[in-house]
């Protein structure tokens, strides 16, 4: 396990805070991305807020989705066609 930082909030009411979150270790068919930069936006504000019954809120609840960051580890079952490979605009690569 190892501790990484994040933004929570700790319920529907709470703002977004800097927080510490635990984090199980990497197994063979995980990828570790240091995040450089984290989007927010409304489907997780409405996430945060518990705003939708489908998908109830569980807390505390770190938002953010849309990513840019740099793969730092790569398990041993993971298949990669190419490395160092700048994909924030290439839509082709989406499956």
């Amino acid at each position: 396990m190892y501790n990484a930082k994040a933004y929570s909030a700790a319920s529907a009411t709470a703002p977004l805070t800097a927080d510490s979150i635990e984090r199980r270790d990497l197994t063979e068919n995980d990828v570790q991305i240091e995040i450089l930069f984290c989007g927010i936006c409304h489907s997780d504000l409405h996430m945060v807020r518990n705003e939708w019954s489908a998908t109830p809120a569980i807390y505390p609840i770190v938002p953010g989705h849309e990513i840019v960051g740099r793969v730092t580890q790569v398990g041993s079952a993971v298949i990669m066609q190419k490395r160092n490979v700048d994909r924030s605009n290439d839509c082709s690569q989406r499956r």
